[in-house]
Order: structure tokens, then sequence, then C-alpha cells
């Protein structure tokens, strides 16, 4: 039974990342982390330059958590329904959805703390 599951269009990287990326987005809301000592948060050399930059950074990563998870879920939903096999684009699709989800959690975020705060981790003051 588990091996033809394993087999299937609904086995994919999309579905498995996406339910991922809500749960850590919700865990991360849900129990931030205090220090950036703790096992778990969004962790960058920006993010954790100051404990005000490690707030800002794990509150807005985690609803990008969310929001990417969200669409990666039914994205990979998508793909198991329009594929019938789990073919080479089928994979390239599936996994290159969680590469690009990854890649612009972490962007969007590092260059929301560069808009907010300056060299030294000081909140810029709007004008």
């Amino acid at each position: 039974m588990l091996l033809r599951f394993l087999h299937t269009t609904y086995c994919n990287a999309a579905i498995f990342a996406g339910v991922l990326f809500i749960l850590m987005g919700y865990v991360i809301h849900r129990f931030p982390p205090k220090t950036t000592k703790s096992w778990y948060g969004y962790r960058s050399v920006l993010s954790t330059k100051t404990l005000e930059m490690w707030h800002s950074a794990n509150e807005y990563a985690a609803g990008i958590s969310k929001r990417v998870g969200i669409i990666m879920f039914v994205f990979g939903i998508a793909c198991a329904l329009l594929f019938e096999s789990q073919t080479d684009w089928f994979w390239y699709l599936t996994v290159g959805a969680v590469v690009a989800g990854t890649m612009y959690m972490v962007g969007d975020t590092e260059w929301e703390l560069t808009r907010h705060f300056d060299k030294d981790g000081n909140r810029i003051l709007p004008e």
C-alpha cells in the first residue's frame, strides 16, 4: 500500500513541502522563538544581528511561509491531477516549486529586514 502511494503523482515535493511550510509558519507565528539561540526560527546572518531584528524576521518569515506553503500545496495538487505518472517534467516542476518558494521566502525576508533596519541593526524610522 505504501509502495503504491509512493509511485502516485500525489507523492510529490510540492505537497510535502507545502504542508511543512504551513506548519512551520503556524508554529513560528503561534510560538515565536524567544532568543537567537532557540532551536527553531528563521536564522540568517542578518536576522541574528540584534534581538529586535530576530523577532521582526521571524514574524515576517512566518507569514510568508504560510502563504508560500499554501501556494506550493495547491501547485502540488494541480501537478498531481495534470500528470498521469511521475515523469521527469513532473519532478522538475514540483521540486522547482519548492526551490523557488524557499528562495522567495528567504529573499523577501532579507529584503524586508534591509528596508527596516540599518547595517548596525538599528530600526530605520519612517520620514
